[in-house]
């Protein structure tokens, strides 16, 4: 059966939220360890990307012009600020009122619109990631589907997820809260360790001991890890039977990737720092750079998910979604994504961050059992009630 996925949008808007007196990203995990903070910034000792003291993020709501509202959000932590000022001051103005015949020829015609002037990356491709989850929304909304199933003929009904961090002070209290988890049902669980290999491997080999009951273990050193440290950590790492290894060396070094993808040890995973198929088919590519294909639907949008997700598989390489710094309207964005994805690997979940928005978000996704069950619900599963949003909007 074929869907109606031709709209044209009456208007669109971007909201900045965020979520201050609240944990941040990292809640209590390393505090302490020589951070750097700014009003609205920190930095850990060991790694070189800066994060939010508190979740910020763009929030979008489209209007179609029969009046279906979709929301979607980018995965802009940082900076939310600048996809609004895209969204509401450059975008709005180019895509109001146009006709379209699928979100994807909406997606295409923005990215052409400034392509010719280097803005492949970044900011503006988050702004489209935005407005494309939004008008899929919208769109399932309209047609009463899951956005899944208008994406896939046969998306999962069920899938398990693994927890993203494990965030908490000391390893104690670390293996207990894996254990709280292990009771729920969950299989997996992801850690975050910088590039020294040997302090990695005895929070690992702590948290193995800790938690004897966890069946899959992730790692990501957050691009922190030279060659000899990435090679070290791949062996050691591979020993521990990681599922995988995930961002090992600088995002931009393909060449020291397809190197350490041919040595021995844990897969390598990556991928959430591209924003388009331009970006990463050369690292899908023979010699390739990653074994697991991981992109962040906060920043390709639905409907340049499904080609890079394509692309990879024409290389024999599976894909599951990277879930980053968001909330429910990205979380659920990213788990109907996960419904069209490989059943190969568990699905990335950020257990602290789906309640951010409270009572102005009702989310048909409900944890449970170590994983999700997509919901009966048009769209990607989330109603947001707009008059309970004003606590979280940043005003200047």
């Amino acid at each position: 059966m074929s869907v109606n996925t031709s709209f044209s949008i009456q208007s669109i808007e971007s909201i900045h939220l965020a979520f201050k007196n609240t944990p941040s990203y990292w809640e209590s995990y390393r505090a302490n360890e020589g951070d750097r903070q700014t009003d609205r910034f920190e930095f850990k000792q060991g790694w070189q990307t800066v994060y939010a003291r508190y979740i910020e993020t763009p929030l979008v709501k489209v209007t179609l012009s029969d009046g279906t509202i979709g929301w979607g959000e980018a995965n802009s932590g940082i900076g939310p600020e600048i996809v609004c000022v895209i969204i509401n001051d450059m975008l709005a103005q180019m895509i109001n009122g146009q006709e379209f015949e699928s979100p994807a020829a909406l997606w295409n015609f923005q990215y052409d619109t400034q392509r010719g002037r280097g803005y492949s990356s970044g900011y503006w491709l988050d702004a489209l990631a935005a407005i494309d989850i939004a008008v899929w929304d919208a769109i399932g909304k309209r047609e009463q589907s899951p956005v899944a199933a208008l994406l896939a003929p046969n998306p999962r009904t069920r899938f398990d997820v693994y927890l993203s961090g494990i965030r908490r002070s000391t390893l104690q209290e670390r293996s207990d809260h894996v254990n709280s988890w292990i009771d729920t049902g969950l299989k997996g669980a992801k850690i975050f360790l910088t590039g020294d290999v040997s302090k990695g491997i005895d929070e690992l080999d702590g948290l193995i001991e800790g938690s004897p009951d966890m069946e899959q273990w992730m790692v990501d050193t957050l691009w922190m890890c030279s060659p000899e440290s990435a090679e070290l950590g791949k062996t050691e790492y591979g020993k521990r039977n990681v599922r995988f290894f995930e961002c090992p060396l600088q995002p931009e070094d393909l060449a020291g990737h397809q190197i350490l993808v041919n040595k021995p040890g844990a897969p390598i995973a990556l991928g959430e720092h591209f924003r388009t198929r331009y970006q990463m088919e050369l690292w899908v590519q023979q010699p390739r750079g990653l074994d697991v294909y991981q992109p962040d639907i906060g920043r390709t949008g639905f409907s340049d998910y499904m080609v890079q997700m394509q692309i990879a598989s024409q290389y024999g390489i599976a894909t599951t979604p990277h879930m980053g710094s968001g909330v429910s309207v990205f979380q659920a964005a990213t788990l109907q994504c996960a419904a069209v994805a490989s059943d190969e690997y568990l699905q990335e979940f950020q257990g602290g961050l789906s309640d951010r928005l409270d009572k102005a978000s009702d989310t048909g996704w409900k944890y449970a059992d170590g994983g999700f069950v997509l919901p009966d619900r048009p769209g990607i599963g989330v109603e947001i009630n707009e008059s309970l949003l004003e606590p979280f909007i940043v005003r200047k």
